[in-house]
C-alpha cells in the first residue's frame, strides 16, 4: 500500500573547500546522486534543511550558492529549502530566496499533513551564539494554531535539548548546538497536540529523542566525515507515513532505520516528577 506521505530529505551540503572533516568537495557529486535517487523514489516533496556552503566570504559564497541552486532548478518535484548558519554567515536572507526561490517561513499542506518549514534565525551574533526571535516563536505558535492537521516541523537547528556528548563538532561547544530559548520552542511545539514529528540537521549525525511524546529526529550532513572514518557520509533520509505508523530512514555510510507510532493529540507524557524534596514519599527512591 503506497505511504500517505512520502518525502525525501537532504541536509548541510556543505558545498566547498573541504573543512575539518567536512568533505565539501564531495558536495557537489554527491546531491547529484541524491536528486538522481528522488527521481527513482518519487517523493511528493524533496526537503533541503539548510548549510548548503562551507562559507568563506560574500564573493565566494555566493558563487558556491549558485552552484547548489542550479542543482535544484528545474525539478519537477515541489521542493522547500531552510537556511542554515554557514548560509548566513556572509551572505543575506535575499541572496539565499533568490537564489532558490523561497524564503522565510513556510508551511504546506500535502496529502493531509502540515508541513511547516520553520526558517528561523541561524545569524550568529559572535561570540554568542544564534537564538530564535521573538517574532520567530509568534510566527510558529500562529501558524500551528492556524491548522487542525498533524503537523512536522522542520528546521535547521534542532531543539529537543538532546545531549551532544560525542559529537565532534558540538561536544565542546554545545551552545551552538540548539537555541538557547530551545525550551520556549518545545512548549509551543507541544501545546496544540498536533506536531507528530520535528526533524532538523545542523548537528551532523543522526538521533532520534523523544520529548513529552513528539519525536525529535536529526539527519546525518551529506558530506560529513567524522563518523565515517573520513570519508563523505553521503547521507539522506527518506520519511514515509502510513497506517499511524512514521517509518524513517537515512541511507548512506552511516545508516539509521526507525519506526514509530504516530502520536495523536491526546499522548501527553506525564509531567516530569518535581525534584526529590529532603523527605520524599517513602518508595520513591
Amino acid at each position: 500500500m503506497p505511504a500517505d506521505l512520502r518525502l525525501a530529505i537532504v541536509t548541510d551540503i556543505h558545498h566547498g573547500v573541504p573543512k575539518l572533516t567536512k568533505r565539501g568537495d564531495r558536495a557537489l557529486d554527491l546531491l547529484d546522486r541524491f536528486l538522481e535517487f528522488c527521481g527513482d523514489y518519487g517523493p511528493d516533496m524533496i526537503l533541503e534543511l539548510g548549510d548548503r556552503i562551507n562559507d568563506k566570504d560574500r564573493e565566494t559564497d555566493r558563487q558556491l550558492l549558485a552552484e547548489v541552486a542550479a542543482k535544484f532548478r528545474g525539478l519537477n518535484t515541489p521542493h522547500a529549502h531552510l537556511d542554515g548558519n554557514h548560509d548566513s554567515d556572509y551572505l543575506l536572507p535575499e541572496d539565499n530566496s533568490e537564489a532558490l526561490g523561497a524564503g522565510g517561513h513556510a508551511s504546506r499542506d500535502v496529502n493531509g499533513y502540515h508541513l511547516v518549514f520553520w526558517n528561523a534565525s541561524t545569524k550568529i551574533p559572535r561570540p554568542e551564539p544564534f537564538r530564535a526571535t521573538e517574532a520567530d516563536l509568534a510566527w510558529l505558535a500562529e501558524d500551528l494554531a492556524s491548522t487542525s492537521l498533524p503537523s512536522i516541523v522542520f528546521s535547521h537547528v534542532p531543539f529537543s535539548g538532546a545531549s551532544m556528548v560525542g559529537n565532534y563538532w558540538f561536544q565542546n561547544n554545545p551552545e551552538h548546538a540548539t537555541y538557547p530559548n530551545a525550551a520556549a520552542i518545545r512548549d509551543i511545539v507541544a501545546s496544540g497536540g498536533r506536531v507528530i514529528l520535528c526533524v532538523a540537521g545542523h548537528v551532523h549525525w543522526n538521533s532520534l529523542h523523544t520529548v513529552d511524546g513528539i519525536p525529535h529526529i536529526t539527519i546525518q550532513s551529506l558530506t560529513e566525515s567524522f563518523t565515517t572514518g573520513g570519508a563523505a557520509a553521503e547521507a539522506w533520509a527518506t520519511l514515509e507515513i502510513s497506517d499511524g505508523t512514521i517509518q524513517w530512514r537515512t541511507l548512506g555510510l552511516d545508516p539509521f532505520e526507525a519506526v514509530l507510532r504516530r502520536r495523536t493529540p491526546s499522548d501527553r507524557w506525564e509531567p516530569p516528577l518535581r525534584r526529590f524534596g529532603a523527605s520524599p514519599t517513602p518508595g520513591t527512591v
